[in-house]
């Protein structure tokens, strides 16, 4: 572990603060997913602070992108094999938090900390609980109140609560039905990588070109075929996980998402909204603010295309006293002006992810026990500050699906 007290020098930038902090499991373990840069840090983090505490190599489990106590258990005992300066500019005081500092230290200099941008998109994963390699078929998955049981499971009758999404999958919650995400992330995957399909689902691969390429009825009857078959539904589901685990394919997820006509565009009238009260409130979002954003535009509502009339009355809300309302006390009345009609009380206790870390609002007991109950999960857990500013997100091009007649 000598290697390590040269680490700082090699990590500092100036521009940085090197104890800033990324991730920080308090009271809720951060599921960020199996995939991507957190779970190769914990595959150094875990290797470098068993040799340091002279434990097995497998003390911490394996790396599985969930930061709660096996990985600030390995962070603190890290500490001992590294000398104060280096403790000092990674974040010691930070008790067992992933810093910008500590990242430097253990990661390769190409892959750089995760930014505002990628830990508010890890929050709303940590939310939705669902990786890149999970799909879940939605027909008949509902219990019949009356047996307690799921058609698969022998009830005679098939029950929905969401009869317009044939297949749920990942992070976001792309879905065959009415929205027909899943289909251009297929349609984005495959025009970048030909042939993906036909290497993954095998003879099933002309079922996926129907779906991706089909219209609604013609999603229903393919999807409904497999789903009934046990057979054909275990297969399907292992192809389907094998899929979302490549890297490719979770670039076209992520890009059909930020487009102009998904959730990118719909983070851009929060944007927009912003940009037009910023002559009041004098700065741009934050990174809090950011979080929120996005969201809201996974799970809620959002600016209507026309924001004049909110525009109005933000402003109203903003000048009415002599002193400026704070980010959160922003963030909770645009809430309460953009209210979900569907699963209300879980809507209201994500917008409490938002608030509780601003000492300015005050939120009901019945709201924090709300917030308690569905996550306990903070804003700051991602690092995620309204102290740090984001003038823009990168809203990708529409994706153009309307159009899409072939491969």
């Amino acid at each position: 572990m000598s290697g390590f007290s040269g680490g700082p020098a090699k990590a500092q930038q100036p521009e940085q603060n090197l104890s800033q902090v990324l991730y920080r499991f308090e009271n809720r373990a951060l599921d960020l997913g199996r995939y991507g840069s957190v779970a190769i840090f914990q595959q150094k983090l875990f290797v470098q602070a068993a040799h340091c505490a002279r434990k097995p190599a497998n003390s911490y489990g394996r790396a599985d992108g969930i930061v709660g106590a096996k990985t600030r258990q390995a962070i603190v005992d890290l500490q001992p094999c590294l000398n104060a300066a280096v403790r000092a500019a990674v974040g010691a005081e930070s008790y067992g938090a992933i810093t910008v500092g500590l990242w430097r230290l253990l990661m390769p200099a190409d892959m750089a900390p995760p930014g505002a941008i990628e830990r508010a998109n890890h929050l709303t994963f940590a939310l939705e609980g669902t990786d890149y390699d999970v799909i879940q078929f939605n027909f008949c998955q509902s219990k019949n109140p009356r047996s307690g049981k799921r058609f698969l499971e022998g009830d005679p009758y098939c029950h929905t609560n969401d009869p317009r999404a044939y297949l749920t999958w990942g992070p976001r919650g792309a879905t065959a039905g009415a929205g027909a995400e899943i289909q251009q992330i297929i349609f984005a995957a495959e025009r970048a990588n030909p042939g993906l399909l036909q290497s993954v689902f095998g003879p099933l691969t002309e079922d996926m070109h129907r779906l991706a390429l089909g219209n609604n009825d013609a999603a229903f009857d393919i999807l409904c075929s497999i789903w009934i078959d046990d057979g054909q539904r275990d297969d399907f589901t292992r192809r389907f996980a094998a899929y979302g685990g490549r890297p490719e394919v979770q670039r076209a997820y992520r890009q059909v998402y930020d487009a102009a006509n998904a959730d990118g565009g719909k983070i851009a009238r929060f944007f927009k909204l912003y940009e037009e009260i910023n002559p009041v409130i004098g700065r741009d979002p934050t990174e809090i603010d950011l979080a929120f954003f996005i969201d809201r535009a996974t799970h809620g509502s959002v600016p209507p295309r026309d924001i004049s009339q909110l525009v109005d009355r933000m402003t109203s809300f903003v000048t009415r006293t002599r002193n400026l309302p704070s980010p959160g006390e922003i963030r909770k009345q645009l809430a309460a002006w953009l209210p979900t009609h569907h699963k209300y009380n879980d809507r209201l206790a994500r917008d409490a992810i938002f608030l509780i870390d601003d000492p300015d609002v005050v939120l009901s007991d019945a709201h924090r026990r709300m917030w308690q109950q569905r996550s306990g999960l903070k804003a700051s857990d991602f690092g995620l500050s309204d102290q740090r500013y984001i003038a823009r997100y990168p809203v990708a091009a529409p994706t153009g699906y309307e159009k899409i007649e072939k491969f």
